[in-house]
C-alpha cells in the first residue's frame, strides 16, 4: 500500500553490505527496511522504530527476520540502542513523510479529503491534539503555527483569525469543519493541514534533538540518510550537516538535496516534495 519515495537513492546514499546493520527511525510499513534488509544478509540487523502503537502492532505481526521493531520515538534513539544493546551500526535513516496508512486507515484526521476527528496524534501518549490547538490556543499560537507551514503570511493571520472567531460559537472537531475555513479564505489545505500535524506532533524539535543521536550511534564512516518533505525540516537537516562537517565530524555526501524523478513523482504524486541528503561520519 505504502510506496517508500526515493528507494534506489536511499539504498545509494546508505550503501548496505553483507553482513551491516541499520536502524530506521521512522519505520512505517516497512518499505525501505525491506529493501535495506535484502543487502545486509545473512547476517545484518535492522532496528526498526515506530512511534505510532497502532501501526507498530499492526506492522509486528508480519516483520520479517532479521528486523528488530521498537514502538517508541526517534527522539529517545539513543536510549532505545542502549536497551537493545544494538551495536555496529553502518547506517541511519530517517523517512519523515506521513505512511499512506496514516491517510488512508487511520482515522485521525490527517487527510482533509475525508471527514474524521481532528487527532493528528502519532502517538495517544502525546496530550495535544490538532483539535486541542484549534480551539483552546491563542489566535497568536495558531497563527505562528500556520506561518511557518505557509508561504502567505497574511493568509495565515486571516485562518487564525476566522479560527478563533468560529470556535466562539462552535467547537472545530472536525477536519471537514476546518476545510470550510480553509476554502472561504483560498487558503492551502495540504500546507495548513501540514502544518497542524509538524505542531502537534513537535515534529520540528524532535528532529533537533534526533540528529545528534543518530550520528554518535554511527560507527566510523557509517552514513546517516534523511529524507524531508518540508522546507523547515530540510533547512534543519542542511544546517546541521553544515555544522558537523565544520566541525570535521562528518563529510556532506549530497551536496544539494536529491529530489525524486520525474517519472516518480508521476507515479507517486506525494513524492514531488521530498529531499534526500546524506553525510558520512569521519
Amino acid at each position: 500500500m505504502h510506496v517508500p519515495v526515493l528507494r534506489k537513492e536511499v539504498l545509494e546514499c546508505l550503501n548496505p553490505k553483507a553482513n551491516e546493520n541499520f536502524i530506521d527511525c521512522t519505520f512505517g510499513l516497512g518499505g525501505h527496511s525491506s529493501d535495506i534488509l535484502e543487502k545486509i544478509r545473512p547476517t545484518g540487523k535492522i532496528l526498526g522504530i515506530e512511534a505510532d502503537n497502532e501501526l507498530y502492532q499492526e506492522v509486528k505481526k508480519g516483520v520479517r527476520k532479521g528486523i528488530e521493531l521498537v514502538n517508541d520515538s526517534y527522539v529517545n534513539l539513543e536510549n532505545i540502542v542502549a536497551q537493545r544493546k544494538f551495536k555496529n551500526v553502518s547506517g541511519v535513516l530517517f523517512d519523515l513523510g506521513l505512511s499512506s496508512w496514516h491517510l488512508e486507515i487511520s482515522g485521525r484526521g490527517f487527510t482533509f479529503k475525508k471527514k474524521e476527528p481532528l487527532d493528528m496524534r502519532y502517538s495517544k501518549l502525546n496530550q495535544t491534539t490538532a483539535e486541542k490547538i484549534l480551539n483552546y490556543w491563542s489566535k497568536f499560537e495558531i497563527e505562528r503555527i500556520l506561518r511557518e507551514g505557509m508561504s502567505e503570511v497574511a493568509k495565515a493571520e486571516k485562518i487564525a483569525k476566522v479560527i478563533v472567531e468560529t470556535r466562539k460559537n462552535m467547537p472545530i472537531k472536525t477536519t471537514t469543519q476546518l476545510l470550510r475555513i480553509i476554502d472561504l479564505l483560498g487558503g492551502s489545505p495540504q500546507l495548513t493541514f501540514q502544518a497542524l500535524r509538524i505542531a502537534v506532533n513537535q515534529e520540528l524539535e524532535n528532529l533537533k534533538k534526533a540528529l545528534p543521536q543518530a550520528l554518535n550511534v554511527l560507527n566510523s564512516s557509517g552514513r546517516l540518510t534523511v529524507i524531508s518533505f518540508h522546507s523547515l525540516e530540510d533547512r534543519i537537516v542542511k544546517n546541521f550537516f553544515r555544522q558537523e562537517a565544520v566541525s570535521g565530524k562528518v563529510e556532506i555526501l549530497t551536496k544539494k538535496p536529491v529530489s525524486p524523478s520525474a517519472q516518480e513523482v508521476r507515479n507517486n504524486p506525494r513524492s514531488r516534495s521530498a529531499k534526500l541528503r546524506c553525510c558520512q561520519k569521519l
